[in-house]
């Protein structure tokens, strides 16, 4: 079974911009259509950094017509008196503000949260349990707090137009809570998972069905969803569990080839901090003495048709690896690139059946953020953060690793997000610690 692009689109549900979403689109493949910035020799990448403010924590940036740069995240747990969502629309070269949104209620909860620029022209931004529908000019048009207590950790907008979101739940005793919510806000349904589920999930609309993709504590689940509903798929799971390796769970999975690619270790060292709501800075804490899980990080296929069809790849094997993101799949090049925050490896592969990776390169890179490709060029931007800081912006060559060109972002701690291709030759990037940054070629 194929997976369509995301890049090729139009996506149905969201607005006709080249990055509307998390990861550009549903499936979470986080490639662009947008022309790449092919970085020649002799041409440098440099930065305009700009701070958002005490306590902010700058979860991501969409975009939406020609010029219009959005801002939105929410407040770090050291922000104790209170929290609350933000959005702002900023300039696109100099990042100044051009126009806020008021401060947005969360419920008392210090979590990123998410944003989307709906087919209506609106967006749509979930910060802890709220969800808040915004004009263009980030006037509120609508507000609804949701039923469950907690942070909610993204959002997709499927074909009809409704969005699902879900909280977040660390404790593997409780479960997580789907809501489908009409364009109004106005609630369509709930569902509950079986088990708690703490990355985001993707989404697969083609052929008429739509499949959302969950990762639990031990499995990754498919739900359906159908009419506004949704329902365990009870034919398809798949265990990513390892006897007698200790493993922390898995973030979310991007879909592409006919296969959902995820990665395990999602708790290790400084990240277990951002779990316990002390989001400190998770670059300056992959230390040895913070590792809690021993296990070498994976990578895990599953096929969409057939979950017995299954891969399972060990890139580095240092012990007590650690994500907080995805790998990227280019199913165009059939190319695999993943990582390990914590022992400061990443490497790609090409994939040429199951069970077969062919090593294309590795490196020492030390990337935190999720991974961000240009269809065209082949151009990757990572991160390389050897020790704290400097944190910096690189692209390299899918292909063959070589690195193109890389620049101080001036921001420290990386929120395990995304790098936003711009309108030129630039692309931006968001922080734990309130910092975006535009990197651009000159």
């Amino acid at each position: 079974m194929n997976t369509p692009s995301d890049h090729l689109g139009p996506l149905a549900g969201y607005y006709p911009s080249h990055w509307p979403c998390e990861c550009a689109g549903p499936r979470r493949q986080k490639i662009t259509w947008k022309a790449g910035p092919n970085i020649r020799p002799g041409e440098a990448l440099h930065a305009t950094t700009r701070h958002m403010g005490a306590y902010r924590w700058s979860t991501m940036i969409v975009l939406r017509d020609e010029g219009e740069v959005y801002v939105q995240g929410g407040t770090q747990a050291a922000q104790k008196e209170r929290s609350f969502g933000w959005i702002e629309k900023v300039d696109p070269v100099t990042l100044e503000t051009i126009k806020a949104a008021p401060e947005l209620p969360s419920g008392g909860h210090n979590w990123c949260g998410a944003a989307a620029v709906h087919a209506n022209g609106d967006l749509y931004v979930v910060n802890g349990r709220y969800a808040h529908r915004l004009s263009p000019d980030l006037d509120v048009l609508g507000e609804h707090k949701l039923a469950t207590d907690n942070a909610h950790n993204g959002h997709v907008i499927v074909p009809d137009g409704n969005l699902i979101t879900k909280d977040i739940q660390i404790d593997p005793s409780k479960r997580t809570m789907f809501t489908v919510l009409d364009p109004d806000l106005k609630v369509v349904s709930e569902f509950e998972f079986p088990g708690n589920s703490v990355g985001r999930f993707s989404c697969d609309p083609q052929d008429g069905l739509t499949h959302l993709y969950v990762t639990n504590s031990e499995k990754i689940h498919r739900l359906i969803y159908r009419g506004g509903f949704l329902s365990l798929d009870e034919t398809w799971s798949a265990s990513y569990r390892i006897d007698g390796e200790d493993q922390s769970f898995a973030w979310d999975s991007t879909l592409a080839l006919g296969s959902a690619w995820f990665m395990d270790m999602g708790a290790n060292g400084g990240v277990k901090n951002v779990l316990e709501a002390h989001p400190v800075g998770t670059n300056t804490a992959h230390t040895r003495a913070n590792v809690i899980h021993t296990a070498p990080q994976r990578v895990f296929r599953v096929s969409v048709t057939d979950p017995t069809d299954r891969d399972t790849l060990v890139p580095f094997g240092d012990a007590g690896g650690n994500i907080i993101a995805p790998p990227l799949f280019d199913q165009d090049r059939r190319i695999l690139v993943a990582f390990d925050s914590m022992n400061a490896k990443m490497g790609a592969w090409r994939y040429q059946g199951p069970g077969q990776f062919e090593e294309l390169w590795t490196n020492s890179f030390r990337n935190t953020n999720q991974l961000t490709l240009y269809a065209d060029t082949g151009e990757l931007l990572v991160d390389d953060s050897p020790h704290g800081a400097p944190w910096y912006a690189v692209v390299l060559d899918i292909e063959t690793g070589q690195e193109k060109a890389r620049a101080d972002t001036g921001c420290s701690a990386s929120s395990g997000m995304w790098y936003t291709p711009g309108f030129e030759r630039d692309f931006y990037t968001s922080t734990l610690l309130g910092g975006v940054a535009r990197l651009y070629v000159e």
